[in-house]
Order: C-alpha cells, then sequence, then structure tokens
C-alpha cells in the first residue's frame, strides 16, 4: 500500500508540473508559428501543410479561423492588439497541398488579416522585391509606429512593411546567405534595434533600426537550429532551438552587443519552432515538421503547446 501511494505521488507532480501544457490535434496541420489574443485569450497557430491559421483554447480545443486562397504555407505569425491585426509570413517550402512549381521556394508575402473578423486587411508581395533570388518569408514582429519586420530565410534580407502594408528591403548582409536555412526568428527591441537569428550558423545578430547598415553579432553560445526568439523584458531573450529540441534562456547586461546563456530546457516533441511569452510564462509550439518533410515519415495530428520553465 504505501508503494502504491508512493507511485500514486509521483504521478500527480509529473500532472501538476505539466498542467500548463496544451496539447491539441488537428489532422496533419503540422503549425510552425504561434500568436496570442490577451483580449481573445486564445492562442493562434499557422500550418505549413494547410495554409490555414486556427485557433487554439487553453483548453486544447482546436478550431479553423482562416482559409484564404492567398495562403499556401503559413508560417511565422503575430498579433498586434493595439491595431487589431494578425500579421501572417507565407511562403511555399514544397509540402503545402497547394504547392507547386510556380511558388516553391518563390513566393514570399506578409498579409495583414482583422484579429476578430480574419478579414484580410491587406498583402504585401515581398518576392516581388527578390524576383531573382529565393524566398522564403518566415517570422514576423512590430514596432510601435505599425511598421513589421520579416526575414527572409532563402536570401539575406530583412523586409519592413510600413502600416499601410507598403514593403522594402530593410537590411541585407552577405554572412545572412550562407549555404541552407539562414535567417529565422526576430523580434523588435523597444530601444531600437532588432535581433535575429540564423539557423545553419546558429549566431544571433543585432540590427539598427534607424541605420540598418548597422549589424552586429552578438557575443553569445553558437546555438546551432535557432528559430523562433522571443524577449521577456528588456534583457532576456528566449531562443528554440529545432534541431536539438531545447530552449535556451539567454541574458544581456549590455544592449545586446552580447548575451549569457542561463538555463536550457528540452522540449517534448521534436522540432520546436516559435514561442511566446503569456502573462509571465513560457509556452513554446511544438510542432514536429521532421515528419511533414520527411516523405517517408508516418504523418500525425498531435502537436503541443509546451510551457517552459527552467
Amino acid at each position: 500500500m504505501k508503494n502504491l501511494f508512493t507511485l500514486l505521488f509521483i504521478l500527480s507532480l509529473a500532472f501538476s508540473s505539466n498542467a500548463q501544457n496544451i496539447p491539441f490535434n488537428s489532422n496533419e496541420l503540422y503549425p510552425e508559428g504561434i500568436a496570442y489574443s490577451q483580449k481573445q485569450d486564445v492562442f493562434f497557430v499557422s500550418s505549413l501543410h494547410y495554409g490555414k491559421i486556427g485557433k487554439v483554447t487553453r483548453d486544447g480545443v482546436y478550431t479553423e479561423f482562416i482559409t484564404d486562397k492567398d495562403l499556401v504555407s503559413t508560417i511565422g505569425i503575430h498579433a498586434n492588439e493595439k491595431r487589431n491585426l494578425l500579421y501572417v509570413c507565407v511562403s511555399d517550402p514544397g509540402v503545402a497541398v497547394n504547392t507547386n512549381g510556380a511558388t516553391q521556394m518563390k513566393i514570399a508575402k506578409l498579409i495583414a488579416y482583422d484579429l476578430t473578423t480574419g478579414k484580410q486587411k491587406f498583402a504585401a508581395d515581398l518576392g516581388a522585391l527578390n524576383s531573382n533570388g529565393g524566398n522564403f518569408a518566415n517570422d514576423v514582429d512590430f514596432d510601435t509606429k505599425g511598421n513589421t519586420y520579416v526575414t527572409n530565410s532563402a536570401s539575406p534580407i530583412i523586409y519592413k512593411i510600413c502600416k499601410k502594408g507598403v514593403p522594402s528591403i530593410f537590411a541585407k548582409s552577405e554572412a545572412w546567405g550562407k549555404k541552407g536555412f539562414n535567417l529565422n526568428g526576430i523580434v523588435v527591441h523597444h530601444k531600437g534595434y532588432l535581433l535575429v537569428a540564423q539557423s545553419n550558423t546558429g549566431e544571433l545578430y543585432k540590427v539598427s533600426m534607424k541605420n540598418p547598415t548597422e549589424i552586429t553579432k552578438i557575443n553569445t553560445d553558437i546555438l546551432l537550429g535557432a528559430d523562433g526568439i522571443f524577449l521577456n523584458g528588456n534583457n532576456e531573450l528566449m531562443v528554440i532551438s529545432n534541431s536539438t529540441k531545447q530552449v535556451f534562456q539567454l541574458n544581456s547586461s549590455d544592449d545586446f552587443a552580447s548575451a549569457k546563456v542561463l538555463k536550457t530546457a528540452p522540449t517534448e516533441m521534436n522540432f520546436p519552432t516559435t514561442g511566446i511569452v503569456v502573462k509571465g510564462k513560457y509556452y513554446v509550439l511544438n510542432a514536429k515538421l521532421d515528419e511533414i518533410f520527411n516523405p517517408n515519415a508516418t504523418k500525425t495530428s498531435n502537436f503541443l503547446i509546451q510551457e517552459i520553465t527552467f
């Protein structure tokens, strides 16, 4: 009997430690991006496979929110509640139901939708600004003026889209044009610079928003497979590695001239992608994208918004 009570106690601790995890199901969805609406108290997730945008409640109930003919694969997303907009990066990595040779690794768009109704507000054609190069619109963030910034993982470019939806090339660097998958996660720091992650090199960069030619490599550990990044306050940066299934907690004391890895935490499923801070808690999307890029892998339907604790 004593052993039974001990086992039940251990199981209760395991359950409670995972109580904030949010598992959800949608057939072969393969979400890449995650956003959150405080007003609606729901998560939004994208889909490499179907291109649609869905909502996930805290109880793990998934419902479709946006289906649009302009969507092929939806990648990074971000909710701007002040403007009531959901920004969606659109690309074609070749695994969508609507993929084709004319669009694969060629299209790159940022589309803004009404955060409440899902109605399209504007669509910015980023690929048209880089018609001779590879295009993969990956991640997005916005500043206080309503401008958005988008990384291109297939060409060494960061785009800027003004609040009216007009795009331009904001920053370029040869360092971001190496073999493989380059720029990935991006965040806007309120002190006037961008932080970006480069997946293939594991490096982090700081880009001045006043002078985008001012690009500096952050002095920190190499974090191979760096995918989504997100800030908590001024000095704490979370970096998600899809290849190592880890989340890194970094801190900077010099405005991200350098950063130190303080702690790491594992993810429960393969290929974590992006994350977000919600009411002081860290949530990371376990996307399992290794399955959709492997033609021989069994395709599944269960995904996880995991609370990360250190």
